[in-house]
């Protein structure tokens, strides 16, 4: 994955929007529906579901780009590609405390995995959720330099061969 910054180093610093953005298919697993509502609650942001559109790459490297965050719910993942891809154009991730993303992602980006279990549960968590992409979105540029680190270590840690190679 080392090309991947390379990649997106364009869309990097672009212009901010109040944009949380849901990359991820639309499968079961993926709990859309939790995102869907969340967007019903926030009226104040924008809320993108990439794949409720036909985007290009450059469109949806434009979208990642241009968001303050990367939102997950997900049940099942195996690596969250598209969360690293946000974070290394300073899209914050959003992530579960679950999966992969409890040894990838630093305390800052996750939030506790309860919250989306379920539908249920995400009910009884909705204020808390809410109350952390409001906090998210008003300390965005706070954030940065911990995502910054947090991409580095994702980089070095996750999505390069160099270990590997190095072995070999």
């Amino acid at each position: 994955m080392e090309y991947m910054e390379n990649t997106l180093t364009m869309y990097k610093g672009m212009k901010k929007r109040d944009l949380i953005l849901f990359p991820h298919r639309i499968a079961p697993e993926k709990q859309v529906d939790i995102f869907r509502d969340l967007a019903a609650q926030l009226p104040q942001y924008e809320f993108v579901v990439c794949q409720d559109q036909q985007l290009t790459k450059n469109e949806y490297h434009n979208l990642l780009g241009e968001s303050k965050i990367i939102f997950s719910a997900n049940l099942q993942e195996t690596l969250g590609i598209s969360c690293y891809e946000g974070a290394v154009v300073d899209a914050i991730p959003m992530v579960p405390d679950r999966l992969s993303y409890t040894e990838m992602y630093y305390d800052d980006f996750k939030y506790p995995s309860i919250w989306t279990e379920n539908w249920d549960s995400y009910l009884t968590n909705r204020q808390e959720l809410c109350y952390n992409i409001i906090t998210t979105m008003q300390n965005y540029k706070a954030m940065i330099p911990t995502l910054r680190k947090q991409t580095e270590d994702l980089t070095n840690n996750f999505f390069s061969c160099s270990g590997l190679l190095n072995n070999l």
